[in-house]
């Protein structure tokens, strides 16, 4: 190699250099600036929260819709290192029904005259950030409250993610456990406990449904849809939940089946009374004035309803058999045990064969909700759920 050859070849050998560490620094620079948005200690003001929000002009779904939006709101708390706010208000206050337990998520603790940004979750686009591993909050350090409205499930997004794993790694969880159906029952737990009042009627129902240690619990949720939707479902599919119930654990050959306890909860009133007339050798249990959706036929000050199905959504954290609509209602409350899928059956349809990212396939799927069966909802992907 002469002198000429050599200088060509050290320019270029440096040149690569140059470009490599350049490239690095900056990517370095970018992965610290995402990681600064999850993780801001040192950009974050003193007074830093991120609050869930149903208002009274809200559109925010039922429980398990507000459910969704509550749990990853939270989610995003850990991350961000913010302090987690619930004000739900909408036609009666939560904190009349559910108080705070192991953290203090009361609306009141925040102080006046802060600084708000609102975040309306409509569509998928934080999914889309996540997975090019951009901030969900970009630019919003310096900001007091992050206000999150719309129930919308999307931390289950989070497990994927490269940048996070350190992150959640450091509070405690596995990143592919990081996921509403595996801290659903943790999490609810530290956020919320029934007052005083609520949990006694709890305690005299429940003493009702399993009266000593020997006793079994199967409950049934059945979600007949809105009436404009009824359309999309087969009529009277109440009697299939029935005869499942019957032939697969009551029949006879089933171990002490005369120990079993039904508990039923349905949007329609007159399925409970038909479970009643149904099991003649089972005691038929259900509340009355709970076969309401809060966001549709609830009027303000009705802390009366609200309080019936939040109390039927704590019963079932106590079945022993869930046998439910492909619901958010009957799928959360039943994924609100110590042991989620534990012999949990879910009234849906197989899925895996279909192309559910394209949205003609995907709008199809849940228009015509007929010809169901029970599928046993023991993994994640037996069900489509919490895939989208």
């Amino acid at each position: 190699m002469n002198l000429l050859q050599r200088k060509y070849f050290y320019f270029f050998v440096l040149t690569v250099l140059f470009f490599f560490f350049a490239f690095n620094i900056k990517y370095n620079y970018i992965l610290n600036q995402t990681i600064d948005y999850l993780v801001p200690e040192k950009n974050l003001k003193k007074n830093s929260f991120i609050q869930y929000e149903c208002g009274q002009y809200d559109i925010c779904g039922g429980w398990a819709d507000r459910l969704k939006g509550i749990m990853s709101t939270y989610a995003i708390s850990l991350l961000t290192n913010r302090q987690f706010i619930i004000k739900m208000t909408k036609n009666c206050d939560l904190k009349k029904i559910l108080e705070p337990n192991e953290i203090n998520w009361n609306y009141e603790q925040v102080p006046d005259n802060i600084s708000i940004e609102e975040l309306k979750i409509f569509n998928n686009q934080p999914f889309n950030q996540f997975k090019q591993k951009l901030s969900l909050f970009p630019n919003l350090n310096r900001t007091n409250m992050i206000n999150v409205k719309y129930g919308m499930m999307f931390m289950h997004r989070l497990i994927d993610d490269p940048i996070l794993k350190k992150k959640i790694k450091k509070l405690g969880y596995e990143q592919s456990k990081f996921h509403m159906a595996y801290q659903f029952h943790k999490w609810y737990k530290q956020l919320f406990k029934l007052n005083n009042r609520t949990q006694k009627k709890h305690d005299e129902f429940l003493q009702r449904l399993k009266p000593n240690s020997d006793s079994k619990l199967i409950c049934c949720q059945i979600r007949k849809g809105d009436p404009e939707l009824r359309d999309r479902r087969d009529d009277y599919v109440e009697r299939d939940f029935w005869n499942f119930i019957n032939t697969t654990f009551l029949s006879s050959g089933f171990n002490l089946s005369s120990q079993y306890k039904i508990f039923v909860t349905s949007d329609l009133e007159y399925v409970s009374l038909d479970a009643k007339n149904y099991f003649k050798n089972n005691e038929v249990i259900f509340s009355q004035n709970s076969s309401i959706h809060i966001d549709k036929e609830l009027s303000n000050n009705e802390c009366n309803k609200l309080e019936s199905v939040i109390l039927d959504f704590h019963i079932m954290q106590n079945c022993d058999i869930g046998v439910v609509s492909h619901s958010g209602f009957g799928v959360l409350a039943l994924l609100n045990r110590p042991n989620p899928f534990k012999d949990l059956y879910v009234y849906s349809k197989e899925y895996k064969h279909l192309d559910m990212e394209n949205e003609t396939v995907y709008n199809s799927f849940f228009n015509n909700f007929k010809n169901l069966s029970f599928i046993k909802f023991s993994k994640l992907d037996d069900i489509y759920f919490f895939q989208n």
